[in-house]
């Protein structure tokens, strides 16, 4: 058994476990992420001995258990499309799951700019939103949601609210720590940053002991944290 395939197991469904899970055969599932309706898989291992995401390309996986791997959270994602299946006409289903997430990540954002972290391209400083910026960030956070890139890096995506926590936190601690670089932290940033850092980390996924030395995650927390202990030793 490899680190990787430890890793999957832990953390994710393969495609029979996810579809005995929902009570679908396969093919029913694959329909459902062909029609845009649910997120692809966050991961395939291929017959070659390949890992491939989204994120992160094609990388090299000798020994992994061929396959393609979802969160447990698909199951929530799949309830929601289900339901509104069951009350539409076919080509009005994905314009309204797409409007469901919009209007939840929306919200979920317009909080988080007033709690976490000003998101000045989507919102005044009134707090309204700013219709094009807003767009911009829902449209790609959509595209992503399917792509499957939020189930690989966010610890619980089974909500708009869990994936935008997420991804503020992110980007609030890139933009303070010059995306993981800075090395000069006063006493007051680096407790505000070790904070910042423990939130994210909650937040994030582990990722996959493959990709892990290029993640986010190695940057804005294993060595962002060793950063902000240099400069404490150095002061």
């Amino acid at each position: 058994m490899t680190e990787l395939n430890n890793y999957l197991g832990k953390h994710f469904l393969n495609d029979m476990q996810l579809a005995s899970a929902s009570a679908m055969h396969v093919d029913e599932l694959d329909a459902l992420i062909h029609n845009r309706f649910i997120p692809a898989p966050s991961y395939v291992v291929t017959n070659a001995g390949t890992l491939c995401s989204f994120v992160f390309g094609e990388m090299s996986a000798p020994g992994a258990t061929p396959g393609r791997y979802f969160p447990p959270s698909q199951l929530v994602w799949i309830d929601r499309a289900r339901h509104v299946i069951a009350g539409g006409a076919t080509e009005d289903i994905e314009p309204s799951l797409k409007a469901q997430f919009t209007v939840k990540f929306a919200t979920a954002l317009a909080t988080l700019n007033l709690s976490t972290w000003r998101l000045r391209d989507s919102f005044g400083d009134d707090g309204a939103p700013i219709d094009a910026g807003l767009r911009v960030r829902t449209d790609a956070a959509w595209e992503y949601f399917l792509n499957g890139t939020f189930a690989l890096c966010v610890a619980n995506p089974i909500s708009e609210a869990h994936i935008a926590y997420k991804e503020v936190l992110q980007e609030k601690l890139t933009q303070i720590s010059d995306n993981g670089s800075k090395t000069v932290f006063s006493p007051q940033l680096a407790q505000a940053t070790h904070e910042l850092i423990d939130a994210y980390a909650a937040a994030s996924m582990p990722f996959s002991p493959i990709e892990y030395t290029s993640s986010s995650r190695k940057r804005l927390v294993e060595d962002l944290r060793a950063n902000i202990r240099a400069a404490a030793a150095a002061a």
